[in-house]
């Protein structure tokens, strides 16, 4: 593994962060209904942010199977939507600071991405890691919503219904990073929204 200190760099000019949390929401992988999405966006016009970290994404980024979007007026390219992947300051209505990271799942480097933000987690402090998830469920939209919670201990999962036992599933960056983290000794929790989506089975008259 190339040294993962490289993949990264942390602002000299850090805020006051008092042992924050961080809030880990990637793109990439399944967003049912953009929950993910919609709560990231959420979070980053509701405070300032402050860059704390940035990872250098193009050791990170597949750009053929992503393309970044660029806008083309009349005869010039106007602009680009540079990728970034940041670890951004912000502050809740209390005024409480707390870290979001945010921008694409790395297409690689998954284990060095995971020991850079390991790295990270240490270096600003960090008492708790959270992941966000949403997943598709084969249910009514008028069933309430259910809530799978996960951590590296016991202790710190919030109680929620266990709707399943052992499986096996395609992996995510940011589960991967949760894992590590347990790995490492360090406490990081997750949540995965439920989100109905369930489409009636039609059945159909033999012809006569």
């Amino acid at each position: 593994m190339l040294d993962p200190a490289t993949l990264y760099q942390v602002d000299a000019d850090l805020p006051d962060l008092q042992s924050p949390v961080l809030i880990q929401a990637l793109d990439g992988f399944v967003d049912a209904g953009q929950v993910r999405h919609l709560v990231r966006e959420h979070l980053l016009q509701s405070s300032t942010a402050q860059v704390v970290a940035r990872f250098d994404i193009d050791q990170l980024l597949d750009y053929r199977a992503r393309r970044p979007l660029l806008t083309f007026v009349e005869d010039t390219w106007t602009t680009y939507d540079q990728p970034t992947l940041d670890v951004v300051a912000l502050a809740d209505l209390r005024g409480t600071p707390y870290l979001l990271l945010s921008g694409p799942e790395p297409d690689t480097q998954w284990d060095r991405f995971a020991e850079a933000v390991r790295q990270v987690v240490e270096r600003l402090g960090v008492r708790l890691t959270v992941g966000l998830n949403a997943i598709p469920m084969g249910v009514p939209h008028t069933r309430p919503i259910g809530l799978t919670a996960h951590g590296t201990r016991p202790e710190i999962v919030p109680p929620s219904e266990h709707w399943i036992s052992t499986v096996q599933v395609p992996a995510s960056a940011g589960n991967l990073l949760e894992y590590r983290l347990g790995q490492a000794g360090h406490d990081a929790i997750g949540f995965a929204v439920h989100v109905p989506h369930y489409v009636a089975q039609m059945t159909f008259a033999p012809a006569a």
